[in-house]
């Protein structure tokens, strides 16, 4: 009995001393980008792991660029690329095309549960 305490107590300890991983992850892009850098694709991959049994969304904001249509373009390049790297992971994303975000940035959510 006296182990099964210690042991919880130890478990308790550990589980409130262990800080949870970042609940979002944010990058920016310039316009023109479309494919991610190694860093992007190390950070992605980092969030990834840091929370792989949570629901995750992307989402990407438009290019800045002057025509609509060609940021429209950009923004599902980009979502494609985050994809990819999710899906080698065998990680599921929500992917999320949101116009009123900040352009170029792609932004990475754990969903509440």
């Amino acid at each position: 009995m006296k182990r099964i305490l210690i042991a919880l107590g130890c478990l308790l300890i550990v589980g409130c001393a262990t800080q949870p991983g970042p609940s979002s992850l944010t990058l920016f892009f310039s316009p023109e980008q479309i494919s991610l850098t190694a860093e992007q694709q190390r950070k992605i991959s980092d969030f990834l792991a840091q929370n792989p049994y949570q629901q995750l969304s992307a989402k990407v904001a438009p290019a800045d660029l002057d025509n609509p249509f060609d940021a429209l373009l950009q923004g599902q390049k980009r979502i494609q690329a985050v994809s990819t790297l999710s899906n080698s992971q065998n990680i599921p994303l929500h992917l999320e095309y949101v116009p009123t975000q900040t352009a170029d940035t792609l932004i990475l959510e754990r969903q509440a549960p």
